[in-house]
């Protein structure tokens, strides 16, 4: 089980990053159909975060589900060239790297 510590601070960290980037590239986008994706995964991250700083039992499938959302929702605004679409991809793939590091 993934272990709360000072370490981890970093962690929560690129959690709300992410959360932020992908609630602002969701109020921005219009054509580029990845608001959902974005929104979501907003969510698991503000969600991840939370249950971090806890230290709860569910936490490492909830890091599982967060790479996952993360990587999907960065592999889909990467393909979008305005700005929030880019700021939320690189904060996906920032956050998907970091969470990784708790797993192993």
């Amino acid at each position: 089980m993934a272990q709360t510590s000072k370490s981890n601070f970093e962690q929560m960290k690129y959690c709300m990053d992410s959360s932020a980037a992908c609630l602002n590239c969701a109020e921005h986008a219009s054509d580029e159909g990845c608001a959902r994706t974005c929104r979501i995964n907003a969510e698991l991250a503000s969600c991840t975060a939370k249950l971090m700083s806890l230290n709860a039992p569910q936490l490492n499938t909830l890091i599982d589900l967060t790479i996952k959302s993360s990587k999907e929702c960065a592999e889909m605004c990467i393909k979008h060239k305005n700005d929030h679409c880019q700021t939320c991809a690189h904060s996906c793939q920032n956050l998907a790297q970091s969470l990784r590091q708790v797993t192993e």
